[in-house]
């Protein structure tokens, strides 16, 4: 017994059937229909006028999808070389916050040495010789532990700051590539949509002219007889396939 599962699917792809074949009949006959158009003498003038609009509508989206490409090409492009340049700019500031940290740090250690050579040399006219030279080690070794620090948290800060300057260039990278890329598919979709407004122009200009034919009337009343039976026999079809579903699911209930 098969299962609800099952026999949904089955159904799916019963229309699914039903509205392929219905499509390549349609097609079948519309090709048939302006290859017998066509060969009418009468409908040479209206075919070539036809065919000519066509070129030209198809000329003018290939131009507008060009100059969309390029235009995405050039976006893209120029992304990446502000995103070089951000990363360049990011790595040329940290060496310089860098070497000016190793530097403060040399000057405070330089300071901290002089302070003490002056104290050491003072040390003569101290009272207490000895308690005077630890004060003095003590005082050296506290400013160069502050050197040490103020050096490391210098380091720290230009390590952050590189960082947030690297993520904010690959952000705006993405926002740049984004907006070109959107861009270039609203220029592709106004593109296809003047195609089509075109394409519609010409078809109906065709059939007025066709209209104007009476040797195109007997092939176009043929044609729509065609369309009239391919349309029927889907609806019967589709009745068909919903009948048997229906059953299917009944003897699941059941």
């Amino acid at each position: 017994m098969p299962t609800l599962q099952e026999i949904t699917l089955a159904h799916s792809q019963r229309l699914s059937e039903i509205y392929r074949t219905r499509d390549i009949r349609l097609a079948e006959a519309q090709s048939l229909r302006d290859v017998q158009l066509r060969a009418l003498p009468t409908t040479v003038r209206a075919y070539q006028k036809y065919d000519d609009d066509l070129s030209v509508v198809r000329e003018k989206q290939v131009a507008t999808e060009s100059k969309a490409e390029a235009a995405r090409n050039a976006a893209l492009l120029t992304a990446v070389e502000r995103r070089t340049e951000r990363f360049e700019d990011a790595q040329l500031a940290r060496r310089a916050a860098d070497t000016e940290a190793v530097a403060a740090k040399r000057r405070a250690e330089d300071a901290a040495n002089r302070k003490y050579e002056a104290a050491i040399a003072d040390l003569r006219d101290a009272r207490d010789r000895q308690q005077a030279a630890q004060d003095a080690e003590r005082a050296r070794r506290v400013a160069i532990d502050q050197a040490r620090h103020a050096h490391d948290k210098a380091l720290a800060a230009s390590q952050q700051a590189y960082r947030a300057a690297i993520d904010e260039a690959l952000v705006a990278e993405r926002r740049d590539s984004r907006d070109g890329e959107r861009a270039y598919l609203e220029a592709i979709t106004l593109g296809a949509t003047a195609a089509r407004g075109a394409k519609g122009f010409a078809d109906q200009a065709l059939a007025e002219a066709l209209a104007k034919v009476p040797e195109a009337a007997e092939v176009t009343r043929s044609w729509r007889l065609q369309l009239a039976t391919i349309a029927s026999d889907t609806k019967q079809a589709e009745q068909e396939a919903f009948s048997r579903f229906r059953r299917d699911l009944e003897s699941v209930k059941t």
